[in-house]
């Protein structure tokens, strides 16, 4: 008796071991991204005063965690009644994405958030501004044009952004992103009696607040390099 249960038990393991060696194991890819902010172009099409492009990539660590690069060029004028300029200059963001969505078996969406360090290299062209008549009965701005527009270059910013997005796949390896970004200004390289009023890459600067709000709606191309 004793002997049919042990070959019994013996049977029972031996079966186990081969069904679960038989089971596939699922494998995830790990792959590289490489995209276009698509926001910039669109804004150089429909503006006449701005330029842009932004190359963006990410590459998958862990199940969760990616790591991100963003680097890109502006071109943009501001005119107005006190103040006609035009700020050019290249900017790179470096950071992490962590991935919330918990997937499906064979989906790679993501719902992430996380953050960039960024910084800027660029130059303001003064082609003029107003000055104020505090003597005038009216206290009136008089625009000054510059005979010879002032060029401020050798400039310089640092910021963080966060970052909440989304990254869904389309088609086979061609992924859509929308993110909206919280850009905070560390700090900036300024010239005597000239502020920095926009910067490549983080926005227009504003005296009352370091902070500003971005948007970016990418395009990318999955490159797989392995599975595990």
């Amino acid at each position: 008796m004793l002997k049919s249960i042990t070959s019994c038990f013996l049977f029972i393991v031996v079966c186990f071991g081969y069904a679960q060696d038989s089971i596939p194991k699922y494998t995830e890819r790990y792959s590289i991204r490489f995209g276009i902010d698509m926001s910039k172009p669109i804004r150089s099409m429909i503006e006449n005063d701005y330029k842009g492009l932004e190359l963006t990539a990410d590459y998958r660590i862990t199940k969760k965690l990616y790591l991100a690069a963003e680097v890109g060029m502006e071109d943009k004028s501001v005119v107005s009644e006190t103040l006609d300029f035009q700020t050019s200059g290249e900017y790179i963001k470096l950071g992490v994405d962590f991935n919330l969505f918990n997937n499906w078996e064979g989906m790679e969406n993501m719902l992430l958030t996380g953050f960039r360090f960024g910084t800027s290299t660029h130059s303001q062209q003064l082609n003029g501004y107003a000055v104020r008549q505090l003597d005038h009965l009216w206290a009136e701005d008089l625009y000054k044009s510059l005979d010879q527009p002032q060029l401020f270059d050798d400039l310089s910013a640092t910021w963080i952004e966060i970052i909440a997005g989304v990254k869904t796949e389309l088609l086979n390896n061609l992924y859509m992103g929308i993110s909206v970004r919280m850009n905070y200004l560390m700090n900036d390289k300024e010239v005597t009696n000239f502020s920095n009023l926009y910067i490549p890459g983080y926005h227009r600067v504003s005296e009352a607040s370091p902070w500003c709000v971005g948007l970016n709606y990418t395009m990318m191309y999955q490159f797989p390099l392995y599975r595990k």
